[in-house]
């Protein structure tokens, strides 16, 4: 393969990335109007929420199995389309149980697009010949930036929501249909799936660490607009500010990770990280206006933006355990993490208020200060 071949293939695998992310920026944008078209309480529009985490996580051992078999090109462009399509399915959705069985599916497409693009990122950064995986995730972020600034802007000028959700998805195929031309495809088939595995030894403590902040990160993503929108009083095509913000911030900071890590340490990385995050979770709480709480939703961004990075690295780098299996561990707490968080801020903010759930979000940043120390101080081999 000539260098220009792995540019392209590279520049392919970033694109992927931003459209996955533009997707997920799409839907986090779309959830008030789905809240008020349909008429839910929080309580039942975290199922909703519910079913999109179970359908990303419910698939994913045979999937993982799927491209190892099939290859992750063409899985991630057969899930990338499928993502594109399933979208759709949640703005069409006329009562709650259709809009809950449309986001499984729509949660099923994410999760199979989520192993099979990870792996292709695997194969691009092996030939590649140097860690890039965290320029991929950048593009995802800023693929999420992009997804809520254009549902934004549709909701301003007043654009339904399957009109919206068309646009988006059509973007989002006709990227995927360019980059289809350039995505590798390797030689071998990929067997290094992001499938799940138990914890075990001492990738439990990091394991525990990735869930919470994937906790934490959920439950930013999918109820940042609400929260603005029913709590802060901002207006409906204003209440994306916070996941706007939120995505930007992290965005930012993912394209700085090689250079944070290297200056501040693995450990300090995730102590300085969580931190910030309860920071801007007790401005978003204390201040409860648009502006704060899109300043405290931003903060939360910059310090989760490198700590998922940082534990799935240490636990691919772990003596005596196979990088596949420590990355496959970290995924399993994780994805828990992810499927856990948005439904109990839900739920709980149905039985207190979605400003007393923040208080919550607020411990497991802490918490993962705490854990940082003890977690990454298991002998590993040095970063590359």
């Amino acid at each position: 393969m000539t260098r220009r071949d792995l540019l392209l293939a590279r520049v392919a695998a970033s694109a992927i990335f931003f459209g996955n992310g533009f997707g997920i920026g799409t839907w986090a944008a779309q959830l008030p109007r789905f809240k008020v078209s349909l008429g839910l309480s929080d309580g039942q529009l975290s199922l909703g929420l519910l079913a999109f985490s179970l359908g990303a996580v419910a698939l994913m051992p045979v999937i993982g199995w799927a491209v190892a078999v099939v290859g992750s090109r063409a899985m991630t462009l057969v899930a990338a389309f499928s993502f594109a399509a399933a979208l759709l399915l949640p703005g069409l959705a006329p009562s709650l149980p259709l809009f809950v069985a449309a986001s499984l599916v729509a949660g099923a497409c994410n999760g199979t697009m989520d192993i099979a693009m990870n792996t292709n990122a695997t194969v691009v950064e092996r030939t590649w010949g140097s860690a890039i995986m965290s320029s991929f995730h950048a593009f995802f972020s800023l693929g999420g930036l992009a997804g809520a600034a254009a549902s934004g802007l549709l909701i301003r000028f007043d654009v339904g929501i399957v009109p919206t959700l068309l646009i988006c998805c059509g973007a989002m195929a006709l990227l995927f249909l360019v980059t289809g031309f350039w995505t590798m495809n390797e030689t071998e088939k990929a067997s290094d799936g992001h499938g799940f595995a138990w914890p075990r030894g001492p990738v439990i403590l990091l394991a525990v660490l990735a869930m919470f902040c994937f906790i934490v990160e959920g439950a930013v993503v999918d109820w940042s607009a609400i929260y603005l929108q029913t709590v802060a009083g901002a207006s409906l095509e204003a209440a994306v500010s916070g996941f706007a913000a939120f995505s930007l911030s992290m965005t930012i900071c993912r394209f700085m990770g090689d250079f944070v890590v290297r200056h501040l340490g693995r450990v300090r990385t995730l102590q300085v990280g969580g931190l910030l995050s309860a920071l801007g979770l007790a401005l978003a709480m204390i201040l409860p206006s648009p502006l704060a709480a899109s300043i405290g939703f931003a903060l939360v961004g910059i310090g989760l933006a490198n700590t998922v990075p940082v534990l799935f690295s240490t636990a691919g780098q772990m003596k005596g355990i196979p990088p596949s299996m420590g990355v496959a561990m970290v995924a399993t707490f994780g994805y828990g993490g992810l499927l856990l968080g948005p439904p109990l801020i839900g739920f709980g903010g149905e039985l207190l208020s979605l400003r007393a759930m923040l208080g919550l979000l607020i411990a497991f940043a802490f918490i993962i200060i705490i854990m940082s120390q003890r977690a990454l101080q298991r002998p590993t081999v040095q970063f590359s």
